[in-house]
């Protein structure tokens, strides 16, 4: 009997990003798991200096394709990319926005 390793059906594939991950990632999306986590856990460097707690911007993404597989936005994620200065309609918190399946999501690191 064959025992295989099952193969994630979706990723998180991150854009290229001239010093995090020049050629860009593609990792593993597990549903339940943070984009933060997800990163983070196959060694894309994504800052996160309130330690995936809400309480910061500086694991803003921006969200390029596939936000309809993500968590919707709480009240404390919004006022936070709010009060960053650089929200843009593409904006989530890394560590707020998780994945739920359906499809991959493409992310890019400001």
């Amino acid at each position: 009997m064959f025992f295989f390793k099952k193969k994630p059906a979706h990723h998180i594939i991150v854009l290229p990003h001239g010093e995090l991950c020049p050629q860009g990632e593609m990792v593993p999306a597990e549903p339940g798991r943070s984009i933060a986590e997800l990163l983070l856990e196959n060694g894309v460097e994504l800052s996160h200096s309130c330690q995936l707690q809400c309480a910061c911007t500086t694991c803003q993404v921006h969200v390029m394709e596939g936000s309809a597989c993500l968590s919707g936005m709480d009240g404390e994620e919004h006022r936070m990319l709010n009060n960053s200065g650089q929200r843009d309609g593409f904006s989530r918190l890394a560590c707020q926005a998780v994945f739920q399946g359906g499809g991959n999501v493409v992310v890019e690191i400001p």
